[in-house]
C-alpha cells in the first residue's frame, strides 16, 4: 500500500453531460480549498503561468488538451468520463434549454437569438436545426480532440488585456478545421490512451472505484449527483427508450465519431477494470478522511446559521469576495 498525507495530483478533463459536475464536487471535497481549481476561460484572466502551476486538483470545464498543455505539468495524471453518445446528446439538449432559462444574462445576444426558436421545443421538433445540431454532434470527440491556444487568456495576455466579453459561449478558435472530425477523433483516441483511468457514465460506480484507487481518496457511500436534468427522474432511465427509432437513428448518425470514440473508451475501461480487480494499487491518503467530516460539520453549521440569523452567511461571503477582489487588483 502506498500512503500519503494529501491525495495524488490530478487533472480531470470534464466532457459535457457525462456526470462530470457531480464528479467534480466529489473531487473538490477531497482536496484542500487552495489546491483545487475550477479551470475555465474566465478564471484564466486572474491567473499567471506561475499561479496556474500551483494547484493539485484541476477541474477542466470542457476545454480539452490545449488547457492541459497550458498548465504544463508532466506529473498530472489525466482522468475523464465518457457517456453513450445518444444519451449524452439528449441530455445536452435539455441542459441547453434549462441553463439559458435559468440565467440568460450570461449569454451573448447572438446566442439569445439562436436559442429563442427552440427554447420550449421538444428535441424531435428541432433535431436538424443548425443551432441544435451543433450541440448534438460528436461533442465528446470535439472536446477531447480540439486544439485551442489558451495562453492569450492568462492574466496579462492579449485576450485578457483586450477585455473581451466573457459571456457564453466563448468565441475560441480551434486550430483544427470545423469539419475535420477524423483528425479530432485521432487526437481524442491518442489522449485517452495516455490516461490511467477512462471512466464511463454508465459504469459510474466502478469508475469511482478506479479513480479512488488511483488517487487514494475514499469512495462515496452513494454516487454523487448534480446538474441532473429534471426529465431524468430515475438514474437507470435511458433517453433512447423514450425516443422513436428514427430519432435514435438520426442521433447515431450525427454522432458517428463519438460512437467510435466511446467504443474505444469502453475497451480501455474494461482493461483498467480487469487490472484493478486483479491487483488494485491500494493508494491511501490521510487528509481527505479528516477533511470530509470537517466540511460536513461546517455545512451543517452554515445551515444552522442561515436559519438562526438570516443573511449572516451571505454577508460574510460578500465581504470575503470583496476582499479577494481587492487583493487581486493589487
Amino acid at each position: 500500500m502506498r500512503v500519503s498525507f494529501e491525495p495524488q495530483p490530478v487533472y480531470f478533463m470534464h466532457v459535457p453531460k457525462t456526470g462530470g459536475t457531480a464528479f467534480g464536487k466529489w473531487l473538490h471535497v477531497n482536496y484542500s480549498r487552495h489546491s483545487y481549481i475550477d479551470l475555465g476561460v474566465p478564471k484564466l484572466g486572474h491567473l499567471t503561468q506561475e499561479t496556474l502551476h500551483s494547484f493539485t486538483c484541476y477541474h477542466d470545464w470542457h476545454h480539452g488538451r490545449g488547457m492541459f498543455n497550458l498548465v504544463g505539468r508532466s506529473d498530472l495524471p489525466v482522468i475523464t468520463l465518457l457517456r453513450t453518445p445518444v444519451e449524452r446528446a439528449v441530455s445536452e439538449f435539455y441542459e441547453r434549454q434549462r441553463a439559458f432559462a435559468h440565467n440568460p444574462a450570461t449569454y451573448h445576444e447572438e446566442y439569445h437569438q439562436q436559442i429563442a426558436p427552440v427554447i420550449a421545443q421538444p428535441l424531435t421538433a428541432c433535431i436538424d436545426q443548425e443551432f441544435v445540431r451543433h450541440y448534438l454532434t460528436n461533442v465528446q470527440t470535439t472536446c477531447l480532440g480540439k486544439q485551442i491556444d489558451y495562453a492569450p487568456f492568462l492574466k496579462g495576455g492579449a485576450q485578457a488585456a483586450a477585455g473581451n466579453s466573457m459571456l457564453r459561449p466563448y468565441h475560441l478558435t480551434d486550430q483544427i478545421g470545423q469539419s475535420d472530425h477524423a483528425r479530432r477523433l485521432s487526437n481524442a483516441r491518442a489522449w485517452l490512451n495516455e490516461m490511467p483511468v477512462v471512466g464511463l457514465t454508465e459504469r459510474y460506480a466502478e469508475s469511482l472505484l478506479l479513480i479512488a484507487d488511483l488517487l487514494g481518496i475514499p469512495v462515496p457511500t452513494e454516487p454523487p449527483r448534480a446538474n441532473v436534468n429534471p426529465q431524468r427522474t430515475d438514474p437507470a432511465m435511458r433517453y433512447r427508450d423514450q425516443l422513436a427509432p428514427d430519432v435514435v437513428a438520426r442521433l447515431e448518425e450525427l454522432n458517428r465519431y463519438d460512437l467510435e470514440l466511446h467504443a474505444h473508451a469502453t475497451e480501455l475501461f474494461e482493461q483498467q477494470w480487469a487490472r484493478y480487480r486483479a491487483k488494485p494499487q491500494r493508494t491511501y491518503s490521510i487528509a481527505p478522511r479528516l477533511r470530509i467530516p470537517l466540511r460536513r460539520t461546517e455545512s451543517r453549521l452554515k445551515s444552522w446559521l442561515r436559519r438562526t440569523w438570516p443573511g449572516l452567511v451571505e454577508e460574510v461571503r460578500r465581504r470575503r469576495t470583496a476582499y479577494r477582489s481587492q487583493q487581486r487588483r493589487r
